[in-house]
């Protein structure tokens, strides 16, 4: 049987960084989901966006357990690149400062990273919980498929995910100058260095709230994130031959996309627009996907009356 030595020898280095900004209410919480991790070799970092509640505190009262670091606001994805900069582990990821992850989460996805020298991410499902850690159901995101992340920006990875540095640092850092979607953008950075492999195991929580910047009402320029993305993404030169053959249907769920985030927020004659877009491509228009924005779309409008 193996030494506790002879295990750190055995297996990678793993850094999660925790971006972290108002979260004093949950990141205990999330902190001490890392703690209890059964995985020898892990590396927890936590940047401070600014907060200007007890997060800090919080945060310091767990010692020399955790790697900490403040800095002004600057966003999630700046908070991020800088603590994959202060980090020294091979296999890197994140944990949202509301969420968590189960016990065996890094161990499980290490053993699958490592299994497969062709794959450069692994992905769990997860659990969706309330503001109270209360079970509200399962999330089972598909096996990977290039086409359902390039062509219909499905953003497949979830919390726990985990990835190769070295595939990190050839994709580049999250674009600071997003808010609303920048996991998308990595990823399909991300998908340019190799596969991801789904990992069918219950191994995360993700938390579901008002405050979550995945549901609330957010500003103009980042319902056009969408557009802007695709639009950027499609002029590097290096994409392969079935991405770019798919550009019609990326650029119609880039709208759909919008249109969603927009009608979320309140602003039916953009999100009306947007869906309009979308039959560059008809297929996506008459999608189920399509349909659900529509409905979101016209609850929104009826509400507001």
């Amino acid at each position: 049987m193996s030494t506790p030595r002879q295990n750190l020898d055995t297996t990678p280095r793993v850094s999660l960084v925790v971006p972290a900004y108002n979260a004093m209410g949950y990141i205990g919480e999330t902190i001490e989901s890392l703690l209890i991790q059964d995985y020898p070799n892990l590396e927890i970092i936590v940047v401070d966006d600014g907060s200007t509640d007890g997060t800090s505190d919080v945060v310091a009262s767990f010692g020399a357990k955790v790697k900490s670091h403040r800095q002004a606001n600057a966003g999630q994805s700046a908070a991020m690149t800088e603590g994959w900069a202060m980090s020294t582990g091979e296999v890197l990821g994140y944990v949202s400062a509301d969420d968590r992850l189960l016990p065996a989460a890094i161990r499980r996805c290490v053993e699958e990273l490592m299994a497969r020298p062709e794959i450069v991410l692994v992905y769990p499902d997860f659990h969706i919980i309330n503001e109270r850690s209360v079970f509200r159901s399962t999330l089972r995101p598909p096996d990977y498929s290039r086409r359902a992340l390039y062509a219909r920006l499905h953003c497949l990875p979830g919390p726990g995910a985990l990835f190769r540095r070295r595939a990190y640092e050839r994709a580049g850092a999250w674009r600071s100058d997003l808010r609303q979607i920048p996991d998308l953008d990595f990823f399909l950075r991300m998908g340019l260095e190799g596969s991801f492999y789904h990992l069918p195991e219950v191994l995360a929580e993700f938390r579901m709230h008002s405050a979550s910047t995945t549901y609330s009402s957010v500003s103009f320029e980042r319902g056009n994130e969408p557009q802007l993305m695709i639009d950027a993404f499609f002029l590097r030169k290096d994409l392969p031959d079935d991405i770019r053959r798919w550009e019609r249907e990326t650029r119609a769920n880039a709208s759909l996309l919008s249109a969603a985030i927009h009608g979320r927020s309140g602003r039916t004659g953009v999100a009306l627009r947007r869906l309009a877009a979308a039959s560059l491509h008809p297929p996506t228009l008459a999608s189920l996907k399509a349909l659900k924005h529509i409905l979101l779309i016209a609850r929104g409008a009826f509400s507001a009356k």
